[in-house]
């Protein structure tokens, strides 16, 4: 994720910045998936960078005379009603035995609706060797692979390798894992517990949804986000959605309710305070047998619908797939 700032616009944060105009670019979708998404939390509106936490830490700053804020507590796993987490962890079992999938890549067509109500198709193909293409159309994907257009995806390859982690391995440890994955060298690495909320700020002369804001728990925030690219990057990965779901088990805040989508059985996994503030949460649709994510919604601000296959590069670039 990026880290110029932690958030895409919540609802209630739109009305400081409305004055300004959101621009798409299209061919720079293949590095900014997430861009496109509609994040509770924001961090890039247009190509001239994120504003939204900055202000958020400015007036942090102004406010209580320091720009350190205090230690959170130490990690820990939080406690969670069986009700909650049997759904995921029953299919977390199943996911790390489950045979490796055929195929050497995975191919994964993004169905957008934009912040504007466009909507978008764009192609990604993930090779299990790390390397990523992008296309327009299904058909345009061929001639990025037979000419070797790979795209850079280096902090996808983070995230999925923290979620590999997650899978088997110690979870405090890989959560850490997950948020630094993609962070620049030196960046401030946010300590919180998972479903820690910060307490609101004494000064009520900030505006609400600021305060709001700063009540945000930015390591959930970081590792909902960035969980959300490793499902996106390992879809086709049992071992990656296992690590991803069990990362998500681990915040309190995300709610598991089985559903179903079109006609088949399904997981919604619903995120909001204090990983997403803003008044609508934000919801991830899982496979409920397999993981597979195949839908995301934003509340007013639009979804990405998923349908993932497993592929071989062989069979893409001779364009019979």
């Amino acid at each position: 994720m990026s880290y110029d700032t932690e958030q895409r616009l919540s609802t209630t944060l739109k009305a400081a910045v409305r004055d300004r105009e959101y621009r798409p670019d299209l061919d720079r979708i293949e590095s900014r998936g997430r861009q496109l998404r509609g994040r509770r939390l924001a961090w890039r509106t247009t190509a001239a960078g994120g504003f939204a936490v900055a202000a958020i830490a400015a007036v942090a700053v102004t406010t209580t005379g320091g720009g350190t804020p205090p230690s959170a507590p130490p990690l820990a796993a939080p406690s969670s009603s069986a009700a909650q987490v049997a759904p995921l962890v029953q299919l977390v079992g199943h996911l790390t035995t489950a045979q490796p999938p055929a195929g050497d890549a995975t191919l994964v067509l993004r169905d957008q609706t934009l912040f504007d109500g466009k909507r978008v198709k764009v192609w990604d193909l993930w090779a299990d060797n790390g390397g990523y293409y992008f296309a327009k159309t299904r058909g345009g994907l061929p001639a990025q692979v037979k000419g070797g257009k790979i795209r850079g995806g280096d902090s996808y390859r983070q995230y999925v390798a923290a979620a590999k982690a997650a899978a088997t391995g110690d979870l405090n440890a890989a959560r850490k894992r997950m948020i630094v994955a993609g962070a620049p060298k030196g960046a401030p690495v946010p300590t919180e517990a998972p479903g820690y909320i910060h307490p609101a700020p004494a000064n009520t002369n900030i505006p609400a949804a600021v305060r709001e804001g700063m009540r945000t728990n930015i390591a959930d925030n970081r590792v909902w986000n960035n969980v959300l690219d490793a499902l996106h990057a390992g879809a086709g990965d049992p071992v990656v959605r296992a690590g991803a779901l069990r990362l998500l088990d681990q915040m309190p805040e995300v709610k598991v309710v089985p559903g179903s989508l079109d006609g088949k059985p399904v997981l919604n996994l619903t995120v909001g305070m204090p990983a997403m503030p803003g008044e609508s949460p934000q919801t991830l649709v899982i496979d409920a047998q397999s993981g597979v994510p195949l839908k995301l919604s934003n509340g007013p601000d639009g979804g990405t619908t998923f349908v993932v296959t497993r592929v071989s590069l062989a069979d893409v670039k001779k364009g019979s797939f």
